[in-house]
């Protein structure tokens, strides 16, 4: 029971003593899954319930089954608790064992039962793992710890990052600069021969004779101008002569 109930039930009784208000049983309140509050003395079968309207008021609650959020069931007629039974969840452990989990599933703080053919007792203090690989801790027949069930893809995901996050990063940088230390070296190597290849060309070429120089085309021009005209002279002389022979 919280404080504040603690509290109204102390002053009510107060008030009974002094006569101020007349003896009543106190009412302990209850919830349905839907918010609706319940009111009983006792969650017993055999008591009265009711529960409150929206104006705050108690009306009989109609005959049926109810799950309250407190994890129990109860079955109502006539405005009377028929019967109170704690809602559980079935289960199997890894090794078959048939347990029972208070509540609508696994969360900490429900009670855990384990069914034998005798009885349902407490379970066991320790770690117990279930088929679908859930493993719960429990303590005094309460879960205490869950540890769901990881995933095969992301269980190794996990793995990867840990062998990541166990390497040492110094020698990872360590290989890089190496690594590309080598690649600049091989590299001016090549450039280095590069140059020594070009400089043996260029040698070589500074050693080969000079050209023979072209000779000015004017002259030559002139010269074959005259020779063309010494030999039409000759032709005009050889033609003179023959006229002067046939006289």
């Amino acid at each position: 029971m919280s404080k504040s109930k603690t509290a109204i039930a102390e002053i009510k009784k107060l008030m009974v003593q002094f006569g101020f208000m007349a003896d009543e049983s106190v009412m302990a309140s209850f919830k349905l899954e839907d918010n609706t509050i319940l009111q009983a003395s006792k969650l017993e079968a055999g008591e009265k319930i009711v529960k409150i309207n929206e104006d705050f008021e108690q009306v009989a609650l109609e005959d049926g089954s109810y799950n309250l959020v407190e994890n129990f069931n109860i079955v109502v007629k006539g405005g009377e608790i028929k019967s109170v039974k704690q809602i559980f969840v079935s289960a199997k452990l890894i090794d078959g064992t048939e347990i029972k989990v208070e509540g609508d599933g696994l969360v900490e703080g429900a009670k855990v039962v384990v069914i034998t053919p005798d009885a349902e007792i407490p379970a066991p203090d320790g770690r117990h793992e279930l088929e679908d690989g859930t493993k719960v801790e429990t303590k005094d027949g309460v879960i205490v710890s869950i540890e769901e069930k990881m995933e095969a893809g992301y269980k190794d995901k996990m793995e990867e990052d840990e062998e990541e996050k166990s390497e040492d990063p110094i020698k990872e940088i360590v290989s890089l600069l190496k690594d590309m230390m080598e690649k600049v070296s091989q590299k001016m190597k090549d450039m280095e021969e590069k140059v020594e290849e070009v400089k043996s060309d260029f040698n070589s070429f500074k050693k080969e004779p000079a050209a023979k120089k072209i000779a000015n085309g004017k002259t030559d021009f002139n010269k074959s101008i005259n020779n063309n005209d010494d030999a039409i002279q000759s032709k005009l002389d050889m033609i003179a002569e023959l006229r002067k022979n046939n006289k």
